[in-house]
């Protein structure tokens, strides 16, 4: 019963840890990536206890290595481009000038 829990726990958090290691949220990869290495070090151990062996492992180290290598790409050649911040502020300031105008054009009926 407990080899099939981690079995299954393992597959789990590695299958979300490669899905979330593609998206652009590759930086929470990792705690499932956690989970999944310490599931796979769980039934290795109790692999060798009952002394079985088992394709799962495997498996689940693989994802989890695939998962491990996308995030660390990610974050060592991803670099988020900052736009250009004085056409950021100068679109910031007409703005708030056409909000200004429109206020002032609005007439308030103020008998209510």
């Amino acid at each position: 019963m407990g080899k099939k829990l981690f079995i299954i726990l393992g597959f789990t958090a590695a299958v979300l840890a490669v899905v979330l290691a593609v998206t652009p949220l590759s930086n929470l990869a990792v705690i499932p990536i956690i989970v999944a290495f310490v599931c796979g070090l769980l039934i290795v151990f109790m692999s060798k206890k009952d002394k079985t062996k088992t394709k799962s492992i495997q498996y689940i180290f693989l994802m989890v290595i695939i998962a491990l290598a996308l995030t660390i790409y990610k974050s060592v050649y991803y670099t988020s481009e900052v736009g250009d911040i004085e056409q950021l502020e100068q679109r910031d300031e007409e703005n708030l000038e056409d909000s200004k105008e429109l206020l002032e054009d609005i007439d308030i009926d103020e008998d209510l």
